[in-house]
């Protein structure tokens, strides 16, 4: 069958979009926090202590976010957590007012800032919650302390939502471009890791994936059953009939072997008229009844309608492998297995 790659590029992009979120914590965690305390200590002479509160709350819960991400590097709950702290601060900001009724500038960054921690869908739903709060808090004056003019407060918040759909287009473009990006990365994995007469996985396949799969995923993939097919006096059928007819037999053989395993398996065409059975969880019995439910199947057929005579044979190898590094030796015992099949009169299973 189509070999299941593992998601190399999507992991990759992960990891990059990971980074892009660490720094944007970091940032706005040790930066934002160092700039509250500065203003925090210039707004201690005013007759309120509510602004200074504010601002010294706020940057030390932005540290002790930070020190905990550090600690247990949890991300995602380390952004959603400083993503509760932005929304808090900018509607206490708004509430009080800022120094000299300034708070209404301080607010613009944060659009992007929620953007940067969770990604667009979480972000444009934070950002348009924060926004109708907002404007309930502006033209609701009687439930905040601070006052703000008509019109500036309706001119603030058209430049919020024009700050925040431009936070979202670009956040928007930018994750549909890596997506694209990441899809044809994957295809050209596939591509290269599949045998394009068969659609089988080619030997390629064993060192750029499997091999991975087994050190990240042993415990799911391990005990491993390798079953080695050399298809019989295939030669003979190629100087007879032609290498049309005997691509025609391979891609009928590759169909048998799909309809023989389990989604999990993995069908490799090795070289030539020689294929390997990879059986994730399978033990040496049962994949030697596997092999032999292949082999009855293969010498029932007639695989082509140019070649009705011709009864194709197979002969098959049987090992399995109980450790991530003895994958090839699994595989060379198999092919050892094989040639015995071979030497004791082909159409047979050994192993």
């Amino acid at each position: 069958m189509t070999p299941a790659l593992p998601a190399n590029g999507h992991k990759q992009a992960q990891h990059i979009d990971a980074r892009r979120r660490h720094h944007i914590l970091v940032f706005v965690s040790y930066i934002t926090s160092l700039v509250m305390f500065f203003y925090g200590v210039r707004s201690l002479n005013q007759d309120s202590l509510l602004l200074p509160l504010i601002l010294f709350a706020t940057g030390g819960c932005f540290l002790l976010n930070v020190l905990l991400y550090h600690l247990s590097q949890q991300l995602n709950r380390a952004c959603i957590i400083e993503a509760l702290l932005v929304g808090t601060f900018v509607l206490s900001l708004v509430y009080q007012g800022g120094h000299n009724n300034t708070a209404l500038y301080w607010v613009f960054p944060f659009p992007a800032i929620l953007f940067g921690l969770l990604g667009v869908r979480h972000a444009l739903a934070s950002n348009a919650l924060l926004l109708l709060v907002l404007g309930i808090m502006l033209f609701t004056p009687d439930l905040i302390l601070a006052e703000y003019k008509e019109a500036e407060s309706s001119r603030f918040l058209a430049s919020l939502v024009i700050v925040i759909i431009v936070c979202w287009i670009n956040d928007h473009y930018r994750e549909r471009s890596h997506a694209a990006m990441e899809q044809l990365q994957q295809s050209k994995e596939l591509q290269a890791n599949t045998d394009p007469l068969t659609g089988l996985a080619n030997r390629r396949f064993l060192d750029s994936s499997l091999i991975p799969a087994l050190e990240q995923q042993s415990d799911e993939l391990l005990p491993l059953a390798v079953i080695m097919c050399d298809l019989d006096h295939f030669k003979q059928l190629n100087d007879q009939y032609g290498h049309d007819v005997g691509d025609e037999v391979l891609k009928a053989v590759a169909t048998v072997f799909k309809q023989n395993i389990r989604q999990q398996d993995i069908a490799c065409r090795f070289g030539g008229e020689e294929f390997l059975l990879i059986l994730p969880h399978t033990n040496t019995t049962d994949a030697h009844l596997v092999a032999e439910k292949i082999r009855l199947q293969l010498s029932k057929e007639r695989l082509n309608a140019a070649a009705p005579d011709y009864q194709l044979t197979a002969s098959l190898g049987v090992a399995t492998c109980n450790k991530t590094t003895a994958f090839y030796d699994a595989v060379k015992m198999a092919d050892q297995q094989l040639y015995q099949a071979k030497h004791q009169g082909r159409n047979q299973v050994c192993g």
